[in-house]
């Protein structure tokens, strides 16, 4: 038969002074930032391209290149929307349906950014 006392062997100790109780915590252990590929093999630049435009998706970016995307981009896009206009070429709107997805990202990042200013200005 069990034997009371051997159920308060894992108890903690009642007599014990609040005093001289301690309680350790471990270090932090020290983030490994994620290696950058390198932009001279074709799998590693497709994976920088896709994390520069998700920071521009998700709104981390500062407002001047935010700005200087859209400038950018938009004058691309207004170059090839004029091309696409004034000639029968087929590519051209190919060449401009492509040039939309730039703008897009753009468009997505602004949204996020503007939200990110706007919950950041309400007061709690």
């Amino acid at each position: 038969m069990n034997n009371k006392d051997d159920f308060n062997q894992f108890l903690p100790d009642e007599k014990l002074n609040p005093d001289h109780l301690s309680v350790e915590i471990p270090a932090a252990q020290p983030l490994t930032p994620e290696p950058l590929p390198s932009a001279f093999d074709p799998m590693g630049e497709i994976q920088l391209r896709g994390q520069a435009y998700r920071g521009l998706a998700g709104g981390r970016m500062a407002w001047w290149l935010l700005i200087a995307g859209w400038f950018v981009f938009g004058c691309i896009f207004a170059v090839l929307l004029h091309a696409a206009l004034t000639t029968k070429l087929l590519t051209v709107w190919i060449f401009l349906i492509i040039m939309t997805i730039p703008l897009l990202i753009l468009g997505r990042g602004t949204a996020a950014k503007l939200s990110q200013r706007n919950t950041s200005d309400r007061p709690s």
